[in-house]
């Protein structure tokens, strides 16, 4: 194998549990129960409605794994792409920012929760397979900038969950090495699914990542070999996305912070470069009206404009989007709304309103500029700058950078309460007060569960239509 195959596989087999204190646990602990609420929350979207639908017709396995809303068990893989496609599809989940590509790590969880019940292990299992997963992921986001290279996240997210199920179902070194480069052989996803007019598979792309790793671990368990130099050989990774690339920081803090710890908690529906700006006009729509604004500029780091500001030439997308992923990746959108309704929710990217004409005047007045300077800060510096000038001739120019949730926020990481609370207003809704704390409490002891079921047989029975 390669030296960095064999860097990610020896990570993985030589892990060692009893690295993690208490606090990363409880860390970790937080970032499942807030992937599990988002996933809750969408049993009903379309995506997750198709995806259990496909799945439903090989529903029964004798050995395989639940999915959430869906009574009997159904293979492994089919279980991760059903329920990393829920925790992903409302676009709610935690956000870790690398040095050079960014993503939605709790995406992984639906694999290695998959993994770990087929598998008969228990919560700590699940917990331990997080940490490894962040850990090769982070890694590989702060080394290689994927999208510069038209590449998707799931790439990486499929090689950290492979990893991370070598290392909690006790692979051999040389299973984890084939688990590696199967995943990383078979997942290459284009990232057209986060350009221009977005679809639902936005909220599906990672979700098949997920499920593809889950898939050829499982191969590789069996005896499958994977090419010996994914990486470095011959048409390889680093020949289609020529890149210095070391895996000499894999599982070392970063100013004394695991990947784990650098990953925000997102308390706003929205994509993440908005979440500080959002969060900034909801506090000045309760004291100005959207009708006295003449025009609104926002000047930004590169990937703010290019993901959600119209920079990579879909302008006319971001300010006229027409379906629900489009709007949680429009600026435009997402600023006019939250002024206009000095509020936003779920009920803000339903199709009706993305679709309101009422908005579109507004949003015209809003533009969005690459501020030069930003692009000479280290990362993960993310300032923004808005300018928002009233017909009065008043001007309202500030800054933001980093919202609630962010390790990195003045008031620091999020409050364990906070996750609780947003667990709560997204589950209870789904699942009624009472089954909404019961699934709040059990997860809560998640690394004390010797096994599995009861907490799968919970999120089988959430109601689904």
């Amino acid at each position: 194998m390669d030296d960095l195959t064999r860097k990610l596989a020896e990570y993985a087999v030589g892990f060692r549990p009893e690295s993690m204190n208490a606090a990363l646990v409880e860390t970790i602990t937080d970032h499942i129960i807030d992937a599990l609420g988002c996933a809750v929350a969408a049993v009903d979207e379309s995506p997750a409605r198709i995806a259990r639908a496909v799945a439903s017709e090989s529903e029964g396995a004798r050995v395989g794994a639940s999915v959430i809303g869906l009574k009997g068990r159904v293979p492994a893989d089919q279980a991760a792409f059903c329920n990393a496609t829920m925790a992903r599809c409302l676009d709610y989940n935690d956000t870790f920012n690398g040095n050079r590509t960014g993503g939605h790590p709790s995406d992984m969880l639906a694999g290695i929760l998959a993994a770990a019940e087929r598998g008969g292990a228990g919560g700590r299992a699940v917990i331990n397979g997080m940490h490894v997963a962040y850990e090769v992921f982070g890694t590989l986001a702060d080394e290689v900038a994927l999208r510069e290279f038209a590449t998707d996240q799931g790439a990486f997210l499929s090689v950290a969950v492979a990893s991370a199920i070598a290392a909690t179902q006790h692979f051999t070194l040389d299973q984890a090495a084939h688990a590696i480069s199967l995943a990383l052989t078979t997942t290459m996803p284009l990232r057209c699914s986060r350009s221009g007019e977005l679809s639902e598979w936005k909220g599906c792309a990672t979700a098949h990542s997920v499920a593809n790793a889950v898939a050829v671990a499982r191969l590789a368990e069996r005896g499958m070999q994977g090419p010996p130099h994914p990486f470095r050989g011959v048409d390889g990774f680093l020949q289609r996305i020529p890149v210095p690339l070391t895996l000499d920081r894999l599982g070392l803090v970063n100013d004394g912070k695991t990947v784990m710890e650098r990953t925000a908690i997102k308390f706003l529906p929205v994509e993440w470069g908005a979440q500080a700006l959002v969060e900034k006009f909801l506090e000045i729509s309760k004291r100005i009206r959207a009708d006295q604004i003449t025009s609104i500029e926002i000047f930004g780091y590169e990937f703010l404009v290019k993901e959600i500001g119209g920079g990579r030439n879909d302008a006319r997308e971001k300010w006229d989007p027409q379906t629900r992923e489009t709007a949680d990746h429009s600026l435009p959108y997402l600023l006019a709304v939250t002024l206009a309704d000095a509020d936003i929710s779920l009920a803000s990217f339903e199709v009706e309103r993305v679709r309101d004409p009422k908005l579109r005047p507004l949003m015209q007045k809003i533009s969005v500029t690459l501020d030069p300077a930003t692009k000479l800060l280290p990362p993960p510096r993310q300032p923004i700058r808005y300018k928002i000038t009233l017909a009065d001739g008043s001007v309202i120019d500030e800054t933001c950078e980093y919202p609630v949730g962010h390790p990195m926020h003045p008031a620091g990481p999020p409050s364990r309460d906070a996750v609780y609370a947003k667990f709560t207003k997204l589950t209870e809704p789904v699942l009624g007060g009472a089954a909404s704390a019961r699934l709040l409490s059990r997860l809560r002891e998640l690394a004390a569960l010797p096994r599995l079921d009861d907490l799968m047989a919970d999120l089988r029975s959430v109601p689904a239509h």
